[in-house]
């Protein structure tokens, strides 16, 4: 007996990936000394069985199925019997999608996303480079002024100080430590971000809060006093107009700070807010449990107390009214927003926000916080529908980072990196595979030369606050990272830089992963990398747009193909620090390309790839025949 389905592979499943509602697949298997053989497919919990017909000259059977008219997630496996025993296909454990196997007993089910097809990302996304920026840490302006902090912020006067956290004895923050970062500061470096040819700015919370990192947004209509005004704002959002830069702004609505116009627990606003007063407009928005004292809050952080999404006072000011939250800043110059955890968000608000932000600017994105594969997210006991059409142009793509952070460690082989990102092409719509925000560092995790300097391996007895890696870990760190960096820069989606990182900043877990830009004290080696890759992206549009696939290597040299009808790129990247790697494609061997990296001519009969290299090998009609 035989059978085989191969869910990547067009002569099983096509069309591949994601469908549009209302469209068909034709599903196939290869399989001999079989019978009663049927397709099981489940939708909306309900199970179908479709008889699948025996071409009659080929061991091939085939079935074509019309998509349900609504998105959603179908499952699919088969059933047959051999020899008079029962057995069962799908995919493997893992869930990945791909080859499958047998099973004597019911197996994971195959997945295909079905989605509506309304709209498509603007090019000015899709085809970007984004530069993440926390705006406390990246440069003081001209407007910097102590008086714009409130009464219990400590400042440091040092803008190469250490971060610190000023606790309680109970954990809590006490005191609030900042660098001063400004709105104006960022626009006076403009011009550095067009020289890494960004064209996206997304930024960290800038609404006024208590905290440092403004998650705990205590006015959602004014711009953080410590940072400007809303004139500041404006004329940050009309210099990266001039300069082809688009913003996008976080957005933290699933709480606010218990120290906010709404919340009000200290009485520091003229306001009557919900924890002062039942009577208050604001106390609909909040759940309590024991008022005032207690009530839910994100993640049993009281100072982030809970919002109700759902209530209709509470979405009219965020997103639905003429002058909302959402409405507001897209007119002052915001191309898109970021939703902080949009996985405590229902579903309608989401849906409702996107309504609100086309209305403002059809070729405006949301970005949403998604930890894992965002297309079968299960958060709070329900499936969510972030790639439904309706709610998110894109996700953080955390996956990505994981996956080839490990791999550069060696802590997963090419297949199982090439596996894990296969099956997200399988899953996800293409806009929303294109769209990818593939991030390498961010503010939520350590700073990558300290990850790839494997810090915590050499940290001895060190405080992580003054820790740096040795030369010869330093000088490793960054060789990894070149090669992680090219790899992000070349794949499909959108890079995101995390601002510092292209300039050798380290640091551990919050709050060292936020130190301030080194402004003078750059490595500029690593600067002039980024400059290199960052214009490799911008002026290749078949890393913007072209289509991929990865090729079978060894464990430690990871291969794929991006192209379009133009171009042919081959990149592969040897991990490995001490041996050499070979690719050598059958089908090309006879050709010559151009390494757009070391920008000399290259043989592909074989590709010789040293120790912890990487190679951007592109083929044009006149250097091939077969392209």
């Amino acid at each position: 007996m035989k059978f085989r389905h191969h869910s990547w592979e067009l002569a099983y499943r096509k069309p591949f990936g994601a469908l549009p509602i209302g469209s068909a697949v034709t599903l196939r298997v290869y399989a001999t000394e079989i019978d009663k053989l049927k397709l099981r497919t489940y939708f909306n919990n309900q199970e179908t069985s479709h008889p699948m017909i025996k071409s009659r000259q080929t061991d091939y059977w085939e079935v074509t199925l019309e998509m349900p008219v609504i998105p959603g997630l179908l499952w699919y496996d088969f059933s047959f019997c051999s020899r008079g025993r029962a057995y069962a296909y799908g995919t493997r454990h893992d869930h990945l999608g791909g080859e499958g196997r047998i099973y004597e007993t019911k197996p994971p089910s195959y997945q295909i996303t079905i989605y509506d097809p309304k709209r498509q990302s603007p090019a000015w996304y899709s085809q970007g480079i984004m530069y993440q920026i926390f705006p406390d840490r990246f440069n003081r302006g001209a407007d910097f002024d102590l008086a714009n902090f409130h009464k219990n912020a400590i400042l440091h006067p040092n803008w190469n100080d250490n971060p610190h956290y000023f606790r309680e004895k109970d954990g809590g923050i006490k005191y609030w430590d900042f660098f001063g970062g400004t709105l104006a500061g960022i626009t006076e470096k403009l011009d550095y971000l067009k020289s890494l040819n960004v064209t996206i700015l997304y930024l960290n919370p800038i609404f006024k809060a208590r905290s440092n990192h403004r998650y705990d947004t205590g006015d959602y209509m004014t711009i953080d006093p410590a940072l400007g005004t809303q004139e500041s704002f404006e004329t940050l959002a009309s210099e990266c107009q001039k300069r082809g830069i688009s913003i996008i702004l976080d957005g933290v609505f699933s709480h606010t700070g218990d120290d906010s116009l709404y919340f009000n627990r200290y009485g520091n606003y003229p306001e009557v807010g919900a924890y002062q007063s039942k009577d208050s407009k604001y106390y609909p928005w909040y759940t309590f449990t024991d008022y005032p004292k207690t009530y839910t809050c994100w993640w049993g952080v009281d100072a982030m107390p809970n919002t109700n999404e759902m209530h209709p006072n509470f979405q009219a000011f965020i997103y639905k009214s003429k002058d909302s939250v959402i409405r507001h800043w897209m007119k002052s110059g915001a191309s898109g927003w970021r939703l902080d955890v949009a996985d405590e968000l229902p579903d309608p608000f989401i849906m409702g926000l996107k309504e609100t932000m086309i209305e403002e600017n059809p070729d405006s994105i949301l970005i949403g916080e998604v930890w894992e594969d965002a297309s079968r997210k299960v958060a709070y006991e329900e499936l969510r529908s972030y790639f439904s059409g309706y709610e998110l142009d894109a996700v953080m793509n955390y996956p990505f980072r994981e996956t080839f952070i490990d791999f550069v460690l060696s802590d997963k082989s090419s297949g199982l990196a090439a596996r894990i990102m296969m099956s997200l092409y399988e899953h996800y719509p293409k806009d929303q595979f294109m769209g990818n925000m593939n991030l390498i560092g961010s503010h939520d995790r350590r700073r990558i030369l300290n990850v790839l300097g494997e810090a915590y391996k050499h940290q001895g007895k060190n405080s992580q606050k003054n820790y740096r890696l040795d030369d010869s870990h330093y000088a490793l760190a960054v060789k990894r990272l070149k090669l992680l960096s090219l790899i992000q820069f070349t794949f499909p989606g959108v890079p995101c830089l995390y601002y510092g990182d292209e300039a050798g900043v380290q640091g551990f877990e919050d709050p060292y992963n936020r130190r301030t830009y080194p402004w003078g004290n750059e490595d500029q080696d690593l600067l002039s990398w980024y400059r290199q890759i960052t214009k490799l992206r911008a002026d290749y549009a078949v890393f913007q747009n072209g289509s991929w696939q990865p090729y079978e290597a060894s464990d430690d040299l990871f291969v794929f193909e991006r192209r379009n009808e133009d171009t042919l790129c081959f990149c592969l990247f040897n991990r490995n620090a001490r041996a050499v790697h070979l690719f050598k494609h059958p089908d090309f061997s006879g050709c010559k390309g151009f390494d757009l990296i070391s920008e000399e001519a290259i043989s592909l009969n074989p590709i010789v790839l040293p120790p912890l290299s990487y190679a951007i090998v592109m083929i044009t009609p006149d250097t091939c025949q077969t392209v």
